[in-house]
């Protein structure tokens, strides 16, 4: 289960937006790494006692949860994870089809920034390693495709793709197993494209990256 974090942690997030957003942050993080899956009953003490909190940060992060519309109202006092349906899935999959391509290709003119340049390095550092498990994988995965969005410098198109994100990720946690990396050669091919400044080939590598990867989950489902 997600580990509480330390008093030294605590205190740098707490000082950029408070308690709540830390219990926020993790709460999401748990939803997304399937410690919490779609349909769970929501435990409000439970999840201060993990992350060592009172429940009232706890409860504020909740609440927000609820409002946008990740946790849902199941009776007057018990809420749960939301389930996504697959008509929401697949519509969040289309936009993501038209805005990361896009995205890919901005954050190729902007090939010098340090932290793309270290993208390859991990993909090869997790390729080989032994101790690498799926869930190493996917953060990498989530790491590449927010900071793509998050090298364009456009806040709007960061924010709603990170949206996008949560909605496909827990749809396939909550329908699908625990499944393999989503392709080392198509990260790569994205990955190469932005070092070199290539946007064209950065906007079409990751189209087809998002088309291969809707592909296999509808033949998994």
């Amino acid at each position: 289960m997600f580990l509480a974090l330390n008093d030294s942690e605590h205190g740098e997030r707490a000082e950029k937006g408070g308690l709540s957003s830390v219990a926020y942050e993790a709460i999401m993080r748990m939803i997304l790494a399937r410690e919490l899956s779609g349909g769970d009953i929501i435990q409000e003490r439970r999840l201060a006692d993990e992350l060592d909190m009172s429940r009232t940060p706890v409860r504020e992060a909740l609440r927000r949860l609820e409002a946008e519309g990740w946790l849902v109202r199941l009776n007057a006092r018990t809420i749960g994870v939301k389930k996504i349906a697959i008509n929401e899935y697949v519509a969040a999959l289309q936009v993501r089809e038209l805005l990361e391509p896009e995205a890919a290709s901005l954050a190729a003119t902007k090939c010098g920034t340090p932290m793309i340049n270290e993208w390859a390095k991990k993909l090869d550092a997790i390729r080989y390693s032994k101790q690498a498990g799926l869930k190493q994988q996917w953060e990498f995965d989530q790491t590449l495709h927010m900071g793509i969005a998050q090298a364009t410098g456009n806040e709007v198109l960061f924010k709603i793709i990170s949206e996008l994100r949560k909605t496909t990720q827990i749809f396939e946690n909550q329908t699908l197993p625990a499944r393999s990396f989503p392709g080392y050669d198509a990260h790569l091919a994205i990955i190469e494209a932005i070092v070199t400044g290539d946007s064209d080939k950065a906007r079409q590598a990751m189209r087809l990256h998002l088309r291969e990867t809707r592909k296999n989950i509808f033949e998994a489902i």
